[in-house]
């Protein structure tokens, strides 16, 4: 299982309560290849030093929260545990009184934030990806989860108390005197197929809850139609694949997916753009900079959709007014603070996927 740990809707919103002086927001880079750790932990402790000389200057920090930051950020740097068991992206978040680590999966800009907030634009970042999913590949034979992801090799995921087949669950060589597989089965043969799957979703809850990647389901009929009429996950996605996965390898299981995960991220794009094409109609969408500042001041936004990549600095003052400037800080990460200060929902989002073309698009609440 690969080493990730994608910040929840309400982790951020958690992050976007932090306050007080000396909050250190570090992104790098890292590797899941263990030969190559080395470099990965060096390139951490510098971002560590430079992260410390902006401490040490301002004279708001005292020698006690600087002392306290720059010994959690050490005993990170030096943990050889967490440095063999990383992803490809790594976001730490870093009080004098706590830390909060994150293994990314995809690689973030190297950045060094000291600042009186978390800096959490890359983590809403990660957490807006529909392109890496759990694949479950099902059938009356054997039963699997896959981890897929864009930038990693896909894994089997090891669940505890899943069964290995229907036969085994059910005790018996055979749950039939033929396979379920394209054929009709009897009441009994679906009644035993029923409990198989409500099995396997018992045992996946607590390995996907509150991961909210999508769970593609690739199984034949009938057990298909019957997994999904047990699940109870919430990220089972419409889309899945009417095969059987037993003979498949991994890499086999992902690349047979990708044209799935594709039609997921289409669907959810559609979705997106047409709730902004609804909540325009209403009046109830705001493109500008300018105005989308002064509704998410006043908690007037349900839903904030950025280009993650977007380059525009400044600040924003307690009433909402913008003012542009080079030596400021992102406006993009300050709008997605308060958006989730006040309850909102984020996504940062690649520049083709924001609704209409643009930079931003805010989903007003009325």
């Amino acid at each position: 299982m690969w080493h990730l740990d994608i910040p929840t809707q309400d982790e951020l919103r958690a992050l976007a309560q932090t306050r007080g002086y000396g909050v250190v927001s570090l992104f790098m880079p890292t590797t899941p290849i263990t030969a190559h750790i080395g470099a990965s932990t060096i390139a951490f402790r510098n971002l560590v030093d430079a992260a410390l000389i902006q401490l040490r200057a301002n004279t708001d920090h005292s020698r006690d929260d600087v002392a306290a930051v720059a010994d959690q950020l050490a005993e990170l740097g030096e943990d050889p545990n967490f440095w063999a068991n990383q992803a490809w992206g790594l976001g730490v978040i870093t009080t004098p009184t706590k830390q909060w680590t994150f293994r990314l999966p995809h690689a973030p800009t190297e950045s060094v934030f000291v600042d009186d907030r978390a800096h959490i634009l890359p983590l809403i970042a990660a957490a807006s990806e529909t392109v890496d999913a759990h694949v479950l590949c099902l059938s009356e034979g054997a039963v699997r989860l896959v981890d897929v992801a864009s930038d990693l090799p896909p894994q089997e995921v090891p669940v505890p108390g899943l069964p290995t087949s229907a036969a085994d669950f059910a005790g018996k060589t055979t749950t039939g005197d033929r396979t379920f597989i394209g054929r009709n089965v009897s009441a009994q043969e679906r009644s035993a197929l029923r409990k198989y799957s409500r099995a396997v979703d018992t045992a996946l809850r607590p390995v996907l809850r509150a991961d909210e990647r999508p769970l593609v389901l690739m199984a034949p009929q009938p057990i298909a139609a019957i997994f999904r009429s047990v699940c109870q996950s919430p990220y089972l996605v419409d889309e899945g694949l009417d095969a059987n996965a037993e003979r498949l390898s991994v890499t086999e299981v992902a690349e047979a997916v990708v044209p799935v995960l594709g039609q997921v991220q289409a669907a959810e794009d559609a979705r997106l753009a047409q709730l902004v094409s609804d909540r325009r109609s209403a009046g109830r969408v705001a493109t500008d900079l300018a105005n989308i500042a002064k509704f998410v001041t006043r908690g007037g936004v349900d839903m904030l959709i950025l280009d993650r990549d977007a380059k525009q600095y400044g600040g924003i003052d307690d009433a909402g007014a913008v003012a542009f400037d080079a030596d400021g800080g992102p406006l993009s990460d300050e709008l997605a603070l308060r958006t989730l200060q006040m309850g909102g929902r984020v996504l940062a989002v690649e520049a083709d996927r924001v609704p209409d073309g643009l930079s931003m698009v805010a989903i007003l609440r009325y």
